[in-house]
C-alpha cells in the first residue's frame, strides 16, 4: 500500500504525540522530559513500562526453574477481562 506524503506526516505526528504523552506521564513532574521538541519523539523509541502495557500472554523466554525455557502465561488486562466475562456467563446458568 502506497501512501502519500501527507498521510506519512500525519502518522508521524500522531506517533510522536503518543510517545510524548507516555514520557510526560512517566516523568509526572519529578524529572525532566527526555526530549525538547516533538520531532525527536518521532525519530526515537519511547517505551511504556507500566504493567498494563508490559503484560504479554505468551512469554516465550521465561526461565522456569532449571528445566530450560518454557512458555508461561502472563495474561494481559484485556485477556483477564475476557476470561472474567466468560466465567460470569458460565456462573449465570
Amino acid at each position: 500500500m502506497i501512501h502519500d506524503r501527507a498521510y506519512t506526516r500525519a502518522k508521524t505526528w500522531s506517533k510522536a504525540e503518543r510517545k510524548y504523552h507516555i514520557d510526560r506521564d512517566r516523568a509526572a513532574g519529578r524529572w525532566p522530559l527526555w526530549y525538547d521538541n516533538l520531532h525527536q519523539y518521532a525519530d526515537n523509541a519511547i517505551y511504556c513500562g507500566c504493567p498494563m502495557c508490559r503484560a504479554k500472554t505468551n512469554n516465550k523466554r521465561s526461565r522456569t526453574g532449571g528445566r530450560g525455557y518454557e512458555p508461561s502465561k502472563n495474561w494481559s488486562i484485556s485477556d483477564k477481562r475476557k476470561m472474567d466475562e466468560m466465567e460470569g456467563q458460565l456462573n449465570e446458568d
